[in-house]
């Protein structure tokens, strides 16, 4: 189950920012095959769960494709999803280059009031030399980079950021207080759930659907304090 989809035409659709009205009537009105899933291209249904929350689901068996892979389809279509209600265009697995000709390849890419923002989705473990390295990348191209990660290896990067923030910023004592999520301030990262429910963690104890991520950085709310990456 998914909050994102697409249409048969292509266009993305995320019905967690949908009325329960609007959903009603999609229910009512649209044939099998008008939406398919991001994970796998098949029909998608949408229904209800029993607590309200709308969704679309496969006609019959489970998805077959790897979690992995699923996990990267569904989070791309939840940010297109996002974005579209928003009435911005986002470009998928956009090219470009830094001005000394390195390349980069974004998951997703969109341009609003003069700036240029990038949302990459990290399915799979990377070493966070390698997470510096592409960001550095964006930042030389005048693009604002905001990563998505998987469960698995967010809490992997995780520990490889708390040991650097610890040595960088407090000399290797753990202070009284803690430091957030152990994030660098230079490394907007944040965890993507897909299972059911669409949502970003934004700090420690704290989430967000999609939709209100992307208004976040659109506002420019969603900041670096204290160890986190947090929506004021």
């Amino acid at each position: 189950m998914t909050q994102s989809a697409w249409t048969r035409n292509g266009q993305p659709v995320d019905v967690g920012v949908i009325s329960a009205t609007a959903c009603e009537l999609l229910k009512q009105t649209t044939k099998l095959g008008d939406f398919v899933l991001p994970c796998c291209s098949a029909p998608a249904v949408l229904k209800t769960s029993i607590n309200g929350v709308p969704f679309f689901a496969h006609l019959s068996d489970e998805c077959a494709t790897a979690p992995e892979t699923k996990w990267h389809k569904s989070g791309k279509a939840a940010v297109l999803g996002a974005l579209d209600s928003l009435g911005i265009h986002g470009q998928e697995e956009a090219p470009g280059q830094t001005p000394s000709g390195a390349r980069w390849e974004a998951d997703v890419l969109f341009t609003i009031n003069g700036r240029t923002i990038a949302i990459e989705l990290q399915r799979s473990y990377q070493h966070l030399r390698d997470y510096v390295r592409r960001q550095q990348r964006y930042t030389e191209s005048g693009v604002e980079c905001y990563w998505l990660v998987r469960r698995e290896p967010y809490r992997t990067l995780v520990k490889a950021t708390a040991r650097l923030l610890l040595q960088r910023e407090f000399g290797n004592v753990w202070p009284a207080n803690g430091i957030g999520s152990r994030l660098l301030p230079e490394f907007p990262v944040a965890m993507l759930n897909t299972d059911g429910k669409h949502y970003v963690l934004t700090g420690p104890g704290k989430s967000a659907e999609v939709h209100g991520w992307i208004v976040g950085l659109l506002e420019q709310s969603y900041q670096y304090r204290d160890g986190s990456w947090t929506l004021g």
